[in-house]
């Protein structure tokens, strides 16, 4: 969808993925170049792209090597490219109610999740300045145990009561009762965003993976 909307723009599109087989057809029918790269190993090979888009990578990624992946990212850029990046919220409301229940608060797949303070962190050393930082209601909004067409249909907060009335799940109810809270304090929201611009040439020190 994102190769998609981009390509429509009119802009040329390279992927890079450690494994772009399982989408790879897709990505070549929407006209997008597609690389396979362990960017926690390789360099991308690109020095003047206009724009990184980095959503949902960071959190797979070993924490000793984000720093490293963000730097080889700043690399591939233009003087003045933007960073686009989003990652899950390791401080949203959602994973500390999952610890107080005495649950894992960390989706299974993910190596390490992060705070907002962390990745402005990351991302200042990779030599970007931060244009604009916030913390996205999508996920609080739509991330619920609904049926398909009544999923496609939540734009609002009485969507989600209508599908915890409908279908009261566990996760449905959590969501309703917490939407009102997130949308009062947005760093308990779920996603964190970050616009970025490169300023100069990274200094990261770059290691050897394991």
């Amino acid at each position: 969808m994102i190769f998609r909307a981009l390509k429509n723009t009119g802009c040329r599109i390279t992927a890079f993925d450690i494994e772009p087989e399982h989408y790879i057809n897709i990505a070549k029918n929407c006209g997008v170049d597609v690389v396979k790269c362990d960017i926690e190993r390789n360099e991308l090979g690109v020095a003047d792209a206009d724009c990184a888009v980095f959503t949902e990578v960071l959190e797979h990624l070993h924490y000793h090597y984000a720093p490293v992946a963000l730097a080889r990212i700043s690399r591939a850029l233009r003087a003045g490219g933007y960073l686009i990046l989003t990652t899950p919220n390791i401080a949203s409301l959602f994973r500390r109610l999952r610890l107080l229940l005495g649950k894992q608060p960390i989706y299974k797949y993910h190596v390490r999740e992060y705070t907002m303070d962390e990745v402005l962190e990351m991302v200042r050393e990779a030599s970007f300045d931060v244009v604009k930082a916030y913390y996205s209601i999508v996920n609080d909004l739509t991330y619920t145990d609904a049926e398909p067409n009544d999923y496609l249909k939540i734009s609002g907060y009485r969507d989600l009561i209508k599908v915890a009335v409908k279908r009261p799940t566990k996760l449905n109810t959590l969501r309703a009762l917490a939407y009102p809270i997130v949308k009062l304090i947005p760093s308990l929201r779920q996603l964190i965003v970050i616009i970025g611009v490169k300023v100069r040439e990274p200094s990261v020190k770059l290691f050897e993976r394991w």
